[in-house]
C-alpha cells in the first residue's frame, strides 16, 4: 500500500512537472526572443559553425557572411542550414517516443504537441515549420482519435489550412521547396544500403527545377555533399538545442554542450568551403513556366506508372 501511495505521489509529480515544461514552452517565445539564444551561440562558437548552428535551430540568416552564404548555396547544402520541419519531427517524436512509456501515451501526446507550437511561434511561423507542425499534428490527433493516418490527405489539409490562412504562400519559395522535398521523401520507397543515396538523388530531382527558376543556378555535386553531412543535422539539431537552453539558466554547462558539437559543425564548415569552392560546383540553368510544367508532369506520371506495378 506504501509503494503505491509513493508511486502515486511521483507520477503525479512527473505529471505537474510535464506541464510546467509544456507552459514554459508555450511561454517562451514570448518571454525569451531569439536573440538571447542567438547570443549563446555567438558567445560559445567561432562566427560560422555559429551561424550554422542559429540557422539549423532558430532559422536566422543574419550569421552567414556573404562568401560563406554562396559556398553554401553552390555546395548545394542551403537548404539543411535554415530552421526545417526535421527540427519538429525530431522534437516531437523524441519527446512521445521516450516519455509516453511512463506518463501516459495520450498525456504526453497533447503536451508535445503544445511544445511544438510554442516552438513554432518561437522561430517565426516559418511555412516549413507551419507545414510540419500541422502535419505532426494531424498524425498525432489521429491517434488519440484512434485513427489510420493518411499521409497524402494530411499532407493537403495542411496545405489547405496554410493557404487558407494566408494564400500568398503560393508566392514563396521556401513554401514551394518545402512541400515538394516532402513530396519527394514520402515518394521514395527504396529500403536497401543505399536509401540515404537515393534518397538524396530523389529530393534534388524534385526540388532542383524551382531552384532553377528562381536562382538561375544549381548545384552538380548536391547529392555527393548532401549525402555527407545530412546524417549530422539530428545531432547537430538535438544536442544544439539542449546547449543553447542550459546556456540561458547556466552559461558554463552550455558553452560545454555546444563545443562538444563544434567537431561536428566545424566537419560541416570544411566540407561547404571545399565543395562551395569549386569552380564547377554550379552552373547556370535557368527553367521557364513549361519547362517546369513539363518536368513535373514527368514526374507525376512516373509515380503513377509506378504505383500500378505495385
Amino acid at each position: 500500500m506504501k509503494k503505491l501511495k509513493i508511486r502515486s505521489v511521483s507520477e503525479r509529480a512527473i505529471k505537474l512537472g510535464l506541464i510546467l515544461i509544456t507552459f514554459g514552452f508555450l511561454m517562451m517565445y514570448k518571454v525569451i526572443n531569439k536573440d538571447s539564444l542567438i547570443d549563446v551561440i555567438d558567445q560559445s562558437l567561432p562566427p560560422r559553425e555559429a551561424g550554422l548552428l542559429a540557422g539549423m535551430l532558430l532559422g536566422e540568416k543574419t550569421g552567414f557572411d556573404s562568401d560563406f552564404w554562396k559556398e553554401l548555396k553552390d555546395s548545394g547544402v542551403i537548404h539543411l542550414v535554415v530552421v526545417s520541419g526535421t527540427n519538429v519531427v525530431l522534437l516531437s517524436g523524441l519527446l512521445i517516443e521516450n516519455l509516453a512509456w511512463f506518463l501516459g501515451r495520450k498525456k504526453t501526446i497533447a503536451a508535445v504537441l503544445a511544445l511544438v507550437w510554442g516552438y513554432a511561434g518561437m522561430v517565426g511561423w516559418q511555412p516549413p515549420i507551419i507545414r510540419a507542425v500541422l502535419l505532426v499534428s494531424i498524425y498525432y490527433w489521429a491517434q488519440l482519435l484512434g485513427r489510420k493516418f493518411d499521409i497524402w490527405r494530411s499532407l493537403f489539409l495542411a496545405i489547405g489550412i496554410m493557404l487558407i490562412a494566408d494564400w500568398t504562400m503560393l508566392t514563396g519559395v521556401s513554401f514551394w521547396l518545402s512541400f515538394l522535398a516532402f513530396v519527394a521523401v514520402v515518394t521514395q520507397k527504396n529500403k536497401g544500403l543505399f536509401k540515404d543515396l537515393i534518397t538524396t538523388v530523389w529530393v534534388s530531382v524534385w526540388i532542383t527545377p524551382i531552384m532553377a527558376m528562381v536562382f538561375g543556378r544549381i548545384s552538380v555535386i548536391s547529392p555527393l555533399s548532401n549525402l555527407l553531412v545530412i546524417f549530422l543535422v539530428e545531432t547537430i539539431t538535438i544536442v544544439g538545442g539542449i546547449g543553447v537552453f542550459l546556456g540561458l539558466i547556466w552559461p558554463v554547462l552550455g558553452k560545454m554542450v555546444l563545443l562538444f558539437i563544434f567537431p561536428i559543425l566545424r566537419y560541416f564548415v570544411l566540407l561547404v568551403e571545399f565543395f562551395g569552392g569549386w569552380r564547377w560546383s554550379s552552373v547556370e540553368v535557368k527553367f521557364n513556366w513549361l519547362m517546369l510544367i513539363g518536368w513535373y508532369m514527368v514526374l507525376g506520371w512516373f509515380l503513377i506508372r509506378r504505383s500500378r506495378r505495385v
